[in-house]
Formats: structure tokens, C-alpha cells, sequence
């Protein structure tokens, strides 16, 4: 589930944003763009996404943000991937800048699975090889090759 997740997900590298909620909505401007987000759920995710962050942030520390939330019309799964090389304020528990944000996207009926997806991201938000080698990755490619590796 996870290689497949890897497989389909967006990988933005470089954010123009940089404050919180322009990074959300640049992350779902784009998954809108390359069709992973129907355009007609962009709002009410959006909506979602900010009331999840009303709860507390998404920051989980180490430089890492996961907004994520379980949607209605979702067909799947999704993940955005998208990196700051200047960092991001972004209330995170540690007060530290973020520079890696994975926004999961995941069907109302698929608690497992969003569960599943955020320990797997928990771990890797834990690892500082991980940390340091996502930020210096030279391309999509090179992300994308570091998630697989990190999912074995």
C-alpha cells in the first residue's frame, strides 16, 4: 500500500509558499492541477485542512508537517509531498521551521489506511538520514527513490 502510495504521489520541490495556509493551498492547487484531487473537492478538503490544523498543528517537529484529514469523495488515498529549502513557520511542537510537508489524503472509510500512512511517516519524521537526504535530493526522481528505500 505504502509503494503504491509512493508510486502516485505528487512531489512539489520546491514551495513558494511561506506561511502555513499558502502552503496548504499551493499543495492543493497542485494536487488539483495534476488530477489527484478532483477540483470539485479542492474546497471542502481546504475546509477540512484548516479545521484539523484548529485542533493543533500538523507539526509534528524535526522540521516535518502532515496535514492530513479523511474526506467524502476521495476514490483514494493520495499524498503531496512538497519541500522548503528556507523553512516554514508553521507552529510546529517543537517551534521549529518545517521543510518537508506530506499532506494524506485519505477516504472517509479508510481509518487503517490513514493510520497505516501516518506511522509510516512518523518514522521517517524520526529519522535524520531521512531528514537530511529528502532536503539535499537533486529532483522528483531522487524523492522518490528515498521513499521507496524508507518504506522497506
Amino acid at each position: 500500500m505504502i509503494k503504491d502510495l509512493i508510486d502516485a504521489a505528487l512531489i512539489i520541490e520546491s514551495l513558494e509558499a511561506n506561511a502555513k495556509e499558502d502552503v496548504l493551498d499551493e499543495m492543493l492547487a497542485a494536487a488539483v492541477k495534476s488530477k489527484l484531487l478532483p477540483a470539485k473537492q479542492s474546497a471542502a478538503v481546504r475546509k477540512l485542512l484548516k479545521a484539523r490544523e484548529k485542533l493543533g498543528s500538523t507539526g509534528i517537529g524535526n522540521g516535518v508537517a502532515v496535514p492530513h484529514v479523511k474526506a467524502e469523495a476521495l476514490k483514494g488515498t493520495c499524498m503531496v509531498l512538497a519541500r522548503s529549502t528556507t523553512g516554514i513557520p508553521y507552529s510546529a511542537v517543537d517551534g521549529k521551521d518545517v521543510q518537508t510537508v506530506f499532506m494524506i489524503l485519505t477516504p472517509k472509510e479508510s481509518a487503517e489506511a490513514h493510520l497505516q500512512v501516518l506511522r509510516w511517516i512518523a518514522g521517517l519524521a524520526r529519522s535524520a538520514d531521512f531528514r537530511r537526504f529528502v532536503i539535499g535530493a537533486k529532483g522528483e526522481a531522487e524523492i522518490r527513490d528515498l521513499l521507496h528505500e524508507m518504506s522497506e
